[in-house]
């Protein structure tokens, strides 16, 4: 009787530090949602759109130095184009069929509509909003799906290296409007609050040029030397 209730009692605590773990593991991202799309006009045409780009960090580690690309395809481009390049021809001197394999809308409209964002240093527990622009007139593309390229992350501690970007890519999970946790999961932002974290936004973005302009600076004055020295 004692082997089967220790055996029955070592199960459960095995399935219960499996439950833990897969709860843990599930919480190691960081969800995001696309929001307050608005399209910015120059008279009566559309020039850009504006957008909100919302983070929270559900991992246990701080994510710095993050850079994503954000984008979305424009399918009814994308199908003009390949069709386009589909389209049979007949060289008029050999006779031979082939395809053209070029598009005139591809060479003046992309089918993806995409955009840099840079983020602030984003601590466990909580929250980021971003606000971006898209030089384009198709902010309708921005109700769907998006498509994200991590450039830039580390994670942990400020002197931690940089992630891969396969591994990054992995910590980022999108929250449409039609999930429940784009509305549970999401605290709303005061107009104080946002203007602060564009305002670090700020710092960070102008301490990173700072740095590339230093590094410049210093290269060029390098090379300077060294000519001066061969003289």
């Amino acid at each position: 009787m004692n082997f089967r209730k220790n055996f029955v009692f070592g199960f459960i605590g095995a399935l219960a530090l499996t439950a833990a773990f897969d709860v843990r593991a599930a919480s190691q991202e960081v969800i995001y949602k696309i929001h307050d799309i608005h399209p910015l006009k120059d008279d009566t045409e559309i020039t850009a759109c504006e957008f909100s780009l919302t983070l929270f960090n559900r991992s246990d580690l701080t994510v710095n130095n993050l850079s994503l690309d954000i984008g979305w395809k424009d399918d009814v481009i994308e199908n003009k184009i390949k069709e386009e390049k589909a389209e049979k021809v007949v060289d008029r001197k050999s006779g031979v069929r082939g395809y053209t394999g070029q598009s005139q809308t591809e060479k003046f409209t992309s089918k993806m509509v995409s955009t840099n964002v840079s983020v602030p240093p984003l601590q466990p527990g909580k929250q980021i909003s971003v606000r971006s622009k898209i030089n384009t007139d198709r902010c309708f593309l921005m109700m769907q799906t998006p498509e994200l390229i991590v450039r830039k992350c580390s994670m942990g501690g400020s002197g931690d290296g940089d992630k891969t970007a396969g591994v990054c890519n992995d910590l980022f999970k999108y929250v449409s409007p039609v999930d429940g946790e784009y509305y549970t999961e999401f605290k709303e932002i005061s107009y104080e609050e946002e203007k602060a974290q564009e305002i670090q936004q700020n710092i960070e973005e102008k301490k990173e040029l700072d740095q590339l302009y230093g590094n410049a600076v210093s290269s060029v004055r390098r090379i300077s030397e060294t000519l001066n020295s061969m003289q």
